[in-house]
């Protein structure tokens, strides 16, 4: 346990702290507060605890904790303080006197026990409320009425109420949040066999529950994140629009991705090489047989202002299946050479009978990696450091969903029972150590399955969801499922856009052109699709160019929302709060807002209604404020809904009055420096910075502090820019154009764009002040 924490610790710290190399050494044991004759001794008082201002022992079977700012359900009698109680270990009562209570921080409270041995706890909660987190779901965002497991589990089909990235955190609307501090398949039973009790099961062998009282939401995730672990925030390229395949049939099909996106004006810094791509599964060699030359297209790869991202998992293959994707039967090995060397060292998950473990996945038969010995973790690590010096820049984490099946042992001895998510942290964060250490930072994860512990490490993508509009599977599920991962520390969460399993309609133009919207208001955008789709053959199955050009439209505009983005990210990074954020997160006692699970605001100041359907109109729910189409600029009071017109080319979007909004100029194609890629052609950040004034300033003066620093403060007819990062500033007036305009009392020209936008154009250093009329 005590490794975990260290290596969760660690992540959470800047990438100079480096990262935890092994497992930690061994600890004394800890005494058991429970033993097996003793669960159901009488109270007494427990051993060197000092009362906690809060807590309150009711009885032998009850913990009570005050509430600030509770609110209850109208369905429900104010009980007085949160009730936890009925602890059983094994089926056996505990007595509270068992229970260790500490307060760690204002408003944060941690309950503890210890028994014996692994085994079963459960405890109940008493409450009735709307609950939010625990994970991202694709069915719902309130799991009142729901029984959830903790559990990280690959379904390709619907996904129901599983998840690949399980939480074991929620928020109540009652006014608390609950983290359960597990790895193992953990239940939440939220009052399902009772209404008015939430009733929670878990494997382990320290029960340890973290309380926080908020009661606002945005505090209590705050709190959690700080404990469990925030975003260590990928480089700045990995923001820009990413190009993938579901596989590469060749060399060539990859310089397409390479040079087409150039060639068609389309933004990209990132390169996905998905798989196969490897002699065998996982060997990390190119494969001679489908690449020609592997370090030409690489370096044409770097030199065009991308960085590439390879595919693997922790497996390594005994025994391949014949590979499906189509002109690769007679190009892979049926075995991976290195698989003999890392059975014989016994570096993979064994057997009980001590063998290695062999399972069945996707691609063949072969044994998962044993994070838990170091050695072995040491020597997966080299076999990386080959794709690394062959210029992998990152890697995509497929695959974790704690695979191992039946009883298996780990060189550290953890129980299986308690491994169940805690595989895909400890591989996750094996990547993320060579990405910190070999790469220096400059490199990103793209993760699939994670728990506490990797939750806030690269970029999170949605696994596998259908090409369709389908409530089951497909888009709708997709806005939901990042909104939950959102509510529970996963802040960096993306989908493959479009949809990754293709249907007999792919590729389908008005579908790409609203999942191509919600993209672009999404942390990532990365087009990906089991048929292989490029931005260039979105319209194959309806003629015209309609969904290549929304592509190309959306993806400049999500690319030169960078900073705003970016300042999100940091924001999540230092609080927890995600980009893409749930109406109920800053609205938890909206009554609209909670039902909704469909619209979200993006960043601070932005709020985004996909249309996730076939229909051209939606109902948009407006919380409370004043706001402005992001479009027209059109003022729109908020506490309402309204309908909004929503032609295939167009999504709803509002802004707050008075919003700033950070950008970067629209000619910007890679956020690949200049200094690495060695191209003076293709445009890359520089020192130009845009700042977009949407509609007439608010009643009251709005500000930013931008990704660099920059606190840009708008009143009335003013702007007020203080920071030394020095930039070239565009200051642009969305939906009014004044006729003149001052920089530190200096005439300067008001000039009109080619979207009939008035801007005005200086050089920023330490101090601006910006008027006009």
């Amino acid at each position: 346990m005590r490794a975990r924490w260290l290596l969760t610790a660690a992540l959470t710290l800047s990438s100079a702290a480096g990262f935890a190399q092994d497992a930690a050494p061994a600890q004394k044991p800890v005494p058991a507060d429970i033993t097996p004759d003793s669960a159901t001794a009488a109270p007494a008082a427990p051993r060197n605890e000092t009362p906690v201002e809060g807590f309150i022992r009711k009885d032998e079977d009850t913990i009570a904790l005050n509430l600030p700012g509770k609110v209850l359900s109208r369905e429900v009698k104010d009980p007085g303080p949160l009730q936890i109680r009925d602890f059983d270990f094994n089926g056996e009562p505990v007595s509270t006197s068992k229970i260790h209570l500490k307060q760690l921080a204002p408003g944060v409270y941690e309950l503890t026990s210890v028994a014996y041995a692994v085994g079963y706890w459960r405890f109940r909660i008493a409450d009735a409320a709307a609950y939010y987190g625990l994970g991202e779901h694709f069915d719902a965002l309130n799991h009142a009425h729901t029984i959830l497991r903790n559990s990280s589990q690959d379904d390709a089909g619907p996904k129901g109420t599983t998840t690949y990235k399980p939480i074991p955190f929620f928020m109540s609307t009652t006014g608390y949040g609950l983290w359960l501090d597990t790895a193992a398949e953990a239940t939440f039973d939220l009052n399902v066999v009772s209404r008015t009790d939430i009733l929670v099961d878990v494997a382990a062998e320290k029960l340890r529950i973290v309380l926080f009282t908020g009661p606002r939401f945005p505090e209590i995730l705050e709190h959690f994140t700080a404990l469990a672990g925030r975003a260590v925030l990928p480089p700045y390229w990995a923001f820009a629009p990413w190009k993938s395949r579901d596989f590469h049939q060749s060399q060539a099909e990859v310089m397409e991705d390479i040079d087409k996106m150039r060639e068609l004006g389309l933004p990209a810094s990132v390169i996905l090489i998905d798989s196969p791509w490897t002699t065998s599964y996982n060997d990390y060699k190119f494969n001679p047989k489908q690449f020609d030359d592997a370090p030409a297209m690489v370096k044409h790869l770097h030199e065009q202002g991308y960085k590439m991202v390879l595919w693997h998992t922790s497996w390594i293959n005994s025994k391949s299946d014949t590979p499906k994707e189509t002109g690769f039967a007679d190009k892979m090995n049926p075995a991976a050479e290195t698989y003999a060397e890392a059975a014989e060292n016994g570096y993979f998950v064994k057997s009980i009978d001590g063998g290695p473990y062999v399972g069945h996945w996707w691609k063949g038969e072969g044994s998962l990696i044993d994070f838990t010995n170091p050695r072995a973790k040491r020597w997966w690590q080299d076999q990386l450091r080959q794709a690394i010096a062959a210029g992998a820049d990152g890697f995509k984490d497929d695959d974790a969903e704690g695979a191992f099946l039946g009883p298996v042992k780990f060189a550290d001895g953890t129980d299986p029972r308690l491994m169940r998510n805690k595989y895909g942290v400890l591989y996750n964060n094996a990547v993320e150590e060579l990405i910190q250490k070999d790469l220096k930072g400059n490199g990103v994860l793209f993760a699939r399955s994670v728990s506490t512990g990797a939750n806030g490490i690269g970029f999170l993508w949605g696994g596998d969801n259908e090409a369709s509009f389908s409530p089951e599977n497909g888009l709708p599920t997709v806005v939901t499922a990042g909104l939950g991962a959102g509510l529970s520390g996963m802040p960096l969460w993306a989908a493959d856009l479009g949809g990754y399993l293709a249907t007999s309609t792919t590729p389908d133009a008005r579908l790409l052109m609203r999942w191509t919207e919600y993209a672009t208001f999404s942390p990532l955008m990365e087009v990906m699709s089991t048929a292989n789709i490029s931005p260039w053959n979105f319209d194959r199955n309806a003629g015209g160019t309609a969904a290549l050009d929304a592509y190309k439209r959306y993806s400049i505009l999500h690319m030169s929302m960078f900073p705003y983005r970016y300042a999100a990210a940091q924001t999540a990074a230092k609080t927890g709060m995600p980009i893409m954020r749930a109406l109920v997160l800053e609205h938890q006692n909206d009554e609209r807002a909670r039902v909704t699970k469909d619209e979200y605001m993006f960043g601070p100041d932005l709020l985004v209604a996909p249309v996730i359907d076939e229909n051209t109109s939606r109902a948009v729910y407006l919380p409370a404020g004043e706001w402005v189409d992001f479009w027209t600029g059109e003022p729109v009071g908020g506490g309402k809904v309204v309908v909004a017109k929503a032609p295939l080319d167009a999504i709803p979007v509002y802004a707050k009055a008075g919003t700033i909004l950070p950008k970067i100029p629209e000619d910007v194609m890679t956020l690949v420096p200049q200094s690495e890629s060695g191209n003076k052609e293709i445009k890359s950040l520089d020192d130009r910075r845009v700042y977009e004034l949407l509609g007439a300033a608010a009643s009251t003066a709005t500000s930013i502090t931008d990704f660099e620093g920059r606190t840009v403060v708008r009143s009335g007819d003013t702007l007020n820019i203080a920071g030394d990062a020095a930039a070239h500033i565009i200051l642009r007036w969305k939906f009014s154009h004044p006729h003149s305009a001052t920089v530190n009392g200096t005439a300067v020209s008001v000039q009109t764009d080619a979207h009939g936008d008035a801007y005005i154009e200086f050089d920023h250093s330490a101090a601006s002040a910006v008027s006009w009329q």
